[in-house]
């Protein structure tokens, strides 16, 4: 073999030397990337989860309520000790708000309404976990990229005094609303501003304002929700708009002479609950929101006299989801929440 032979060969020799681990690095990085892009299987969650040993919920409901989930999870899961705190919607954002800013987030899990729920995720503060559980929930009652699940929803009515509206003045539309019969005798919440911005929305934004502008002139404002179904029930109001079906049927125990039905569009207040971006105890986490989305979960909601939003777990009443056409506030309502109150107050005065 010729000097210039042999160094041909060598240099072949080193070529295939130097693609031989290349490609088997190569390789190894594609399994690597491959094992860990696999999601942990639901054991490896509750292990990972027990072994945190602690989920923190944050709720926007009452404390009996919230303690009847954070109870119902360590029932399943014992070695998980699971705390609460509860406050309203407003005070659980200030809350989040001031534990982000000094970097030291304490909840795990939150469940709002779905106007903070969408300023939670518009600030990153929401981490995206698609619940297996997911699949039982319908478009509206999701967020698309799996930061939040509604668990509930309450649903807009009109109440009535069964005394004081004949069954023939019960009305069927909105419009119905603007007759004479009514004047004076509707009660509104004074903040009902996402319900005000949904439905002006839903109507079409020209018709929409033009309708409030005429439903003004037929009602009186009151502070509250609940407050405007006791009014009603007492005879103050014969209606009210902006309340919910739920409340009115809380207040038939007692013997209260009221009743309600949907008018379409139905305004949709929907109560997300999602995990946090910088959860302390991330795992502990998805197995909490896994629970609250299951059948289990739900059958635990409905039994605190509200309206599960899985599929198959129907409410106590099916009358509260039949015939519904939800109509839930867009993010524009969300994004232009202060311009929507302003619009409010003009159109129906109070502050």
């Amino acid at each position: 073999m010729s000097e210039a032979q042999g160094k041909r060969q060598n240099a072949k020799g080193k070529r295939q030397n130097f693609r031989t681990p290349t490609i088997l690095t190569f390789a190894l990085c594609i399994l690597y990337f491959a094992l860990i892009a696999v999601p942990a299987s639901a054991q490896d969650v509750k292990s990972l989860a027990e072994a945190e040993g602690k989920l923190v919920f944050y709720a926007a409901f009452n404390a009996s309520d919230t303690k009847t989930l954070t109870d119902g999870f360590q029932k399943l899961y014992p070695k998980i000790e699971a705390s609460f705190y509860r406050a309203t919607d407003a005070q659980l954002m200030e809350r989040i708000l001031t534990e982000n800013r000094a970097g030291r987030p304490l909840w795990d899990v939150v469940m709002s309404t779905s106007y903070y729920g969408y300023n939670l995720k518009k600030r990153g503060l929401l981490a995206s976990y698609d619940s297996p559980e997911r699949k039982f929930y319908r478009d509206g009652y999701k967020d698309p990229q799996a930061t939040w699940t509604s668990i509930y929803t309450n649903y807009g009515a009109f109440g009535f005094n069964t005394r004081t509206v004949p069954r023939a003045s019960i009305p069927k539309t909105y419009q119905d609303l603007l007759k004479p019969e009514w004047k004076g005798n509707i009660g509104l919440d004074s903040r009902a501003y996402e319900w005000f911005a949904t439905m002006v929305k839903a109507m079409g934004d020209e018709k929409g304002l033009a309708y409030m502008r005429e439903l003004s002139k037929q009602v009186g404002l009151r502070n509250g929700r609940t407050i405007l179904a006791q009014l009603v029930a007492a005879g103050e109001y014969k209606g009210s708009l902006s309340t919910y079906s739920a409340q009115f049927e809380q207040l038939k125990p007692a013997g209260a002479p009221v009743d309600w039905i949907y008018l379409n569009p139905v305004f949709a207040n929907t109560h997300p609950v999602s995990i946090a971006a910088k959860a302390p105890h991330p795992n502990a986490a998805k197995l909490f929101i896994d629970f609250v989305l299951s059948k289990r979960g739900q059958e635990l909601v409905r039994g605190m006299n509200r309206i599960p939003d899985r599929i198959d777990t129907p409410p106590e009443q099916p009358r509260f989801i039949e015939g519904v056409k939800p109509a839930f506030a867009p993010n524009e309502v969300f994004e232009n929440f202060e311009g929507y109150a302003k619009t409010f107050h003009e159109i129906f005065g109070g502050k």
